[in-house]
This record gives C-alpha cells, sequence and structure tokens, in this order.
C-alpha cells in the first residue's frame, strides 16, 4: 500500500449511531478560541495519552495552518498535553496565528462552539481524542485530499457540505485507528445525493472503499447527514506517519 490513501479501507454508514445522535444529541459546547478560527479542534489529552497514534495525529492536525506555524503549534500543544488537562481547543484562523490553549471557565458568547451533532459524533467513537470542525468545508478537504488521507470520491461527495467534523480514536487494544466523518448538507436530497455518489464507487479503494448498509439513503435523507466511518490498522498509520 504505498500511499496514505490505501489506508481507507472501510467506510460504512453508521446507522444506529445516527438514530441515537438525533434523539440524544447533546447541546453546543462554548470554544475560547479566536471567533474568527475557521476550522477548530478539540483534544482530549487523557484519552490520548497512551494511544499508539495520538503524537503522529497531532502532529498532522498543525497542517491546518500556515507552514511557518506548524512547529510553533505542534510545541504549544506538546506543553498542554503534559498537564493532562480535560481538554485543548484549537482555533485556526486563516492566514493568521493558529491558538492552543485550555477554555476559559465562561466562553464568551458569540464565538466559536462545537455542534452538538459533532459532540455525539465524537462520543461514539472508542476513546476519541481529536474531534475536528469546519462550516467551512472545501479548505479541510483540500488540506486531507492534499496528503492523501481522505479518496478523491469522498472529497468530491463533500464539497457542497455546510459543515465537516472529523473526528478520531482507537481501539481498545490499538490494533486499529477509527475515524469518522460527517458531512451535514442542506436538505435532504443534498445529502442522499451525496451518498449515492458515493456507492456509484463501491469498491474503487483508490478513490474510496466504501460500504452501506441497508436503509442508509433512507436515513441520509432524514436526518441530512452522511457520515462515513474508518477503521485503519494502526501499524499503517504510523508507516504513513512516519514518511512525513
Amino acid at each position: 500500500m504505498p500511499r496514505p490513501a490505501a489506508l481507507l479501507l472501510l467506510a460504512v454508514m453508521s446507522v444506529g449511531g445516527l438514530l441515537a445522535w438525533r434523539w440524544l444529541r447533546p447541546g453546543d459546547l462554548r470554544l475560547s478560541v479566536d471567533p474568527r478560527s475557521r476550522e477548530v479542534a478539540v483534544v482530549d489529552p487523557r484519552e490520548a495519552a497512551d494511544r499508539r497514534c495520538a503524537d503522529g495525529v497531532l502532529r498532522a492536525l498543525a497542517e491546518l495552518t500556515e507552514p511557518t506555524r506548524r512547529e510553533g503549534l505542534r510545541t504549544r500543544l506538546a506543553e498542554l498535553r503534559t498537564a493532562k488537562p480535560e481538554r485543548i481547543e484549537v482555533g485556526f484562523v486563516p492566514a493568521g496565528p493558529a491558538e492552543a490553549r485550555l477554555p476559559l471557565s465562561d466562553p464568551p458568547e458569540g464565538g466559536k462552539s462545537l455542534p452538538g451533532i459533532a459532540r455525539a459524533q465524537w462520543a461514539a467513537l472508542p476513546h476519541g481524542y481529536l474531534i475536528v470542525h469546519t462550516t467551512e468545508v472545501g479548505p479541510l478537504l483540500e488540506t486531507a485530499g492534499r496528503r492523501r488521507w481522505l479518496g478523491r470520491a469522498l472529497v468530491e461527495a463533500g464539497g457542497p457540505a455546510e459543515s465537516a467534523t472529523i473526528a478520531v480514536g482507537e481501539s481498545d487494544n490499538g490494533a486499529f485507528l477509527v475515524a469518522t466523518v460527517a458531512f451535514a448538507f442542506r436538505t435532504g436530497d443534498e445529502a442522499e445525493a451525496a451518498l449515492k455518489r458515493l456507492t456509484e464507487r463501491q469498491g474503487d479503494f483508490e478513490a474510496l472503499g466504501f460500504a452501506a448498509r441497508p436503509g442508509a439513503d433512507r436515513l441520509t435523507r432524514q436526518t441530512k447527514l452522511l457520515v462515513i466511518r474508518f477503521d485503519i490498522e494502526t501499524d499503517l498509520v504510523l508507516q504513513a506517519l512516519g514518511r512525513r
């Protein structure tokens, strides 16, 4: 498997999880990052502490900012992680400095928030330690696609989405990195069309290996969400991160 794109072996519509999200959705989480941030991320240092891929994944997070600012962000994240706080918040301001900080006890009103549906997505993962959310989908997909973490078909299907959320965790035994990508669309028609574009590429592992469970089209239309899960062998992830 010469490229990271080939690591994306399986993507599954999480039907049961989506139903739970719809009915048991938590509230939004107000963040303390710069409200100008285009992408926001939340790190759980306690969950990340003993996970095999966490160091590499969190270093890769810095690719959302400009090359000259990446090492500074990585250093700051490493410093904050040492105390294992409840969470670290990261904001990415376009053409500006990336900010990693501990949350304020009373975040300002009208700033950035992590939507409840994204929080539920994160909670559904085993040992989830990172979540990234944006309402400007294009730049996030461009960054992920440039490094071939997401296949072409997924980038194309998610392009029209209203928001995108990527959550990362690892299996109990550490054998797999587990991640979900969720796209929220404006209408059920758009969500169903995105699912159709993906399922038409069944078996094309270069673009995206994808398997949709029965009923996924109806649920996608109903919730306006398209959610894809990846289970990637940890050894392959470490190999890919080592080539960075």
